[in-house]
């Protein structure tokens, strides 16, 4: 058996950054060691738009960490997100040298470098291939082709690339935290890796987070990863949209969305929503926190599906859709949801399996956690068994002893 690890990871919020330091123990079971939490600063749809706004908050919030946890930290583990991620299929062929014979998997890895090598825009790395099914001999569907006798070996695999200029930013702004990159992580996959089982992902399912300023989605069928993509609106619409329509502050209508937030009108009694374009002092109810909240909350549900079948992947979701995030906390959303989407939802916050501690805010934390885990898993080899064909940038072997030691 493995030993145990202090894991520091950060998630890179469009609202707000968390950093959690995690005690990962051989048997995926984790503990809270100490957490920061700052309001987002220099930073605007995944990149740092402001290095020194940027670094200052990413160093606070560190500060926070190393008080709380009683440890010098030096390095991080962190997600990426943002606009400047691209998602594409690739196809690729690989002819078996001296076949037809035993596939091994050299053969596996060749046929996944030429998938690395379809064109992708200039500026643009690639930051993770995922493989969805191989085919061997014109036999398709075939998850794990190792071992097989053939003589022409094919992959449908997906790609998500990101902006070379974006990351770098990202490490440079991280690196003048005085602080090194220890690996990252797309957000949405940190966020499944917490929150969906391996019996979800074999059978199909999709995972929707509604983040502050964007909601991301990630569908897993036959246990790996065969799309995902995200649209540019979340929790701060809905909470815009409140303050306008009950006429307050944003503050004061973000208390009302996380205590008593419903998006489902037919959960509630009938309003008469003419109030809303009057100039009479508007009163608070369930109906009209509904009536303002649905149409927003749905019309994002919306473009995630009209997104997913763009890609083609809503045909395949068999065991439903798990949501998360903060933007999803308001009651009636996993009704909503399944409204949209004709298939069962339910709402799934703090991976119960993987911590128990109460001081973290349902929905909130999720990508840290999950990001933690992964982190574990890229260091070890010992967590995962659903990303070991992804491309996963991690530190050699030892690099956490490095990053951390006891203050």
């Amino acid at each position: 058996m493995g030993q145990p690890q202090l894991i520091v990871a950060t998630d890179l919020g469009t609202t707000t950054f968390r950093t959690l330091v995690v005690n990962v123990q051989p048997d995926g079971s984790m503990s809270v060691v100490g957490k920061g939490e700052v309001q987002t600063s220099g930073f605007k749809d995944g990149d740092f738009v402001d290095l020194d706004a940027g670094y200052n908050a990413v160093r606070r919030m560190i500060k926070q960490a190393e008080k709380s946890a009683d440890v010098d930290i030096s390095g991080i583990y962190y997600t990426i997100t943002g606009s400047h991620l691209r998602y594409l299929y690739a196809r690729s062929q690989h002819q078996i040298v001296n076949g037809p014979r035993s596939i091994s998997q050299d053969d596996i890895e060749a046929v996944l470098d030429k998938a690395r090598t379809m064109s992708i825009p200039y500026d643009h790395s690639i930051l993770s291939v995922n493989p969805v099914e191989y085919s061997v001999d014109g036999v398709s569907g075939i998850l794990n082709p190792v071992g097989r006798i053939g003589s022409h070996l094919e992959v449908e695999a997906f790609l998500i690339t990101g902006s070379r200029s974006v990351t770098g930013n990202i490490e440079r702004t991280v690196n003048m935290a005085k602080l090194e990159a220890a690996g990252w992580c797309i957000d949405v996959l940190a966020a499944a890796t917490a929150l969906l089982t391996s019996e979800e992902k074999e059978a199909g399912v999709i995972l929707l987070d509604i983040g502050g300023t964007e909601s991301n989605w990630v569908m897993f069928r036959n246990g790996g990863m065969a799309g995902c993509g995200r649209v540019p609106w979340g929790g701060v619409h809905l909470t815009v949209d409140l303050a306008q329509g009950l006429r307050c502050s944003e503050s004061e209508a973000e208390s009302i969305k996380l205590e008593r937030g419903l998006v489902l009108r037919s959960l509630a009694e009938g309003v008469n929503t003419d109030v809303l374009f009057g100039d009479n002092e508007v009163s608070e109810s369930p109906g009209l926190i509904a009536a303002i909240l649905e149409p927003r909350l749905e019309e994002i549900f919306q473009l995630m599906k009209n997104d997913m079948v763009q890609a083609g992947q809503l045909s395949h979701i068999k065991n439903g859709i798990v949501l998360t995030g903060g933007g999803s906390r308001c009651s009636g959303s996993a009704a909503l949801c399944e409204e949209v989407f004709s298939v069962p939802a339910v709402t799934r916050y703090l991976p119960d399996n993987l911590l128990n501690e109460s001081s973290l805010i349902d929905g909130q934390w999720a990508s840290v956690l999950g990001l933690a885990a992964w982190g574990y898993a890229g260091e070890v080899g010992s967590l995962q068994d659903s990303y070991e064909d992804e491309v996963i940038p991690v530190k050699p072997a030892g690099f956490l002893k490095r990053i951390l030691g006891r203050g």
